[in-house]
């Protein structure tokens, strides 16, 4: 059996995809110079980076959106793929934990899709990306693969009466 994996299926678990998620990042930002520290687990983000900006990690794997749509008279059911990313922690969206997600769709479209969105620009407690058809082109379409915003983001920047947990 590998590591990782449930029963021998090859099927991992949520944790062990959290982990691999967790590490491909913290060595992407490393290779862009960044210093990365990873965090406890109930600090409520994922890594520490240049001692005091907080990246919270999002993964989602395809699922299924049910959508149905009635014309004249004539009800249509569709069926989409959707990747669904929650910003909330414990229903509330509006108490920023970190300050930057790094929202991963797992398997897209040919590859994995990365969005790197400030928690200043989150405008509600959850991002639906649907269909991999086309490229995204909403609200955080503009943080597709911009890992520079959190090169870009300095300790000094974050908001400093927000708690930074202690690094493990």
């Amino acid at each position: 059996m590998n590591p990782g994996t449930s029963g021998g299926r090859g099927c991992m678990n949520r944790q062990s995809k959290h982990q691999l998620a967790r590490a491909a990042t913290t060595a992407r930002l490393r290779r862009m110079g960044l210093e990365v520290r990873e965090v406890s687990r109930t600090a409520g983000y994922d890594l520490l980076v240049g001692g005091g900006v907080r990246i919270a990690l999002r993964i989602a794997y395809p699922g299924r959106y049910a959508h149905t749509v009635t014309v004249g008279g004539k009800r249509y059911a569709y069926d989409y793929r959707s990747w669904n990313f929650n910003f909330h922690r414990h229903g509330r969206w509006d108490k920023h934990y970190c300050d930057v997600f790094v929202c991963i769709a797992k398997r897209r479209r040919a590859a994995d899709e990365v969005f790197v969105i400030p928690a200043t620009a989150i405008s509600g407690p959850t991002f639906s990306l649907h269909g991999a058809g086309k490229p995204y082109r909403g609200r955080y379409a503009i943080y597709r693969n911009r890992w520079s915003v959190i090169a870009q983001m300095r300790p000094e920047t974050v908001e400093t009466s927000r708690p930074v947990a202690q690094a493990s």
